[in-house]
Formats: C-alpha cells, structure tokens, sequence
C-alpha cells in the first residue's frame, strides 16, 4: 500500500473549481492512477481512498499501487509526498490501541422510503461509529465527532446532484477482529469513498 500527502497550491483557480464539486476533485484524485478502461473498477479495485484534511491545504491519498502525481495539471500541487505502508496483519495485531481520525458518511437505511439518509446529531453519529466498530474489528475507547462540511457534486446536466452529511471523527480505537480490521483499513469505512469519505488513518498511541 501507499500513502500520498498533497499540499494543493491556492494560487490555482482549477483547485477552487474541483474542491467545489465532489465529482470533479474525485477525477481529480483519479488521474494519477492508470487509465480507467483498463479496470472495471478502478477506486475499488485499486483501495483508493482520500480525504481533504480540515481547515488546511493537505490531501491524503492511500491506494494499493503507487500513483503518479505528475499526471496532474502543471502547478496544481504545491509538493507531494509518496511513501510505501505495510497495512498487513501484522500490524494490527488483538489488542492493539491507535489514535485514529476518520472522516465518514454517518448515514442509515430508511425503511419506508427505501432511501439512505443521513444522521445529523452528535449522538446519533457517535452510534452509528459504534456499530461500525462492532461488524469491523475494533472497539472505540473514546471517540468524538467534529461538523464536517457537507459533501456535495455535480456529475451531469439531467443527473441527481451528490449530497452526504459528513463528520469528522478522532479519538483511540482498540483492534477486536485483527482480519476484519485490516479489511476495514484497506478499502475504508462506510459510504462515499468516492467523495473524500471512509480513510481511517492511525498512530501508535504513545
């Protein structure tokens, strides 16, 4: 696996027109990678997952083959940074305590209208973070969830616009199912991967 760190360049309006649209950062993100037709589905396939750090200028990007970020139009990046991770099962042995960070689509299941909305409170986001916990091999010991920005994109004229409340959560997580958790961290946690959604990024505990 590998782990990019961005530094967008402000002074690029393109960066303020793809940050503005969900879809458009997303292709973005997806031009450093090899060209789609050669996979049917390339962000699956290939783990890729990324979120814009809060109130800065910083984009992480982790994927299971190694990026090209030259692909990206000239100036578009102030600097990058490549670094190969072992995301194995070693790593994340039963027992194991990690600060985290995640941001997320706390989101469920309507049963009447069949449609998937999403959860707006502290408290209702904190237990849907728990159930995820449960069916993905690790325990919270503290947790808290920040506002995020709201996700929204634009595909096509004539097409739905993409629209997903976000949370941003940090806190110390203890690993419970060490095969489930590192599924968990390989191709994310939750809805909206495509979106800057679902990268759980984790430091030892000190």
């Amino acid at each position: 696996m590998y782990l990019s760190q961005l530094i967008l360049n402000r002074r690029q309006l393109q960066i303020y027109q793809d940050l503005s649209n969900a879809h458009r950062f997303h292709q973005r993100i997806m031009q450093a990678f090899p060209d789609e037709e050669n996979c049917d589905r390339p962000r699956q396939d290939w783990h890729i997952l990324f979120r814009h750090e809060p109130d800065s200028d910083v984009v992480l990007v982790q994927s299971a083959i190694e990026p090209d970020w030259s692909k990206l139009p000239a100036g578009y990046l102030h600097d990058h940074r490549v670094k190969p991770i072992n995301l194995g099962a070693d790593q994340f042995t039963l027992g194991r305590v990690f600060q985290f960070r995640l941001r997320a689509n706390p989101s469920k299941r309507d049963h009447q209208t069949k449609k998937t909305v999403g959860l707006y409170r502290r408290s209702e986001q904190l237990a849907w973070l728990k159930r995820q916990g449960d069916r993905c091999g690790f325990r919270l010991h503290s947790a808290d969830a920040i506002p995020s920005p709201n996700v929204f994109g634009i595909k096509e004229k004539g097409v739905a616009p993409i629209r997903m409340t976000t949370a941003l959560f940090q806190g110390v997580l203890e690993v419970t199912a060490p095969d489930q958790f590192v599924v968990t961290v390989q191709r994310g946690l939750g809805r909206g991967k495509s979106y800057g959604c679902g990268l759980l990024s984790l430091a030892r505990v000190s």
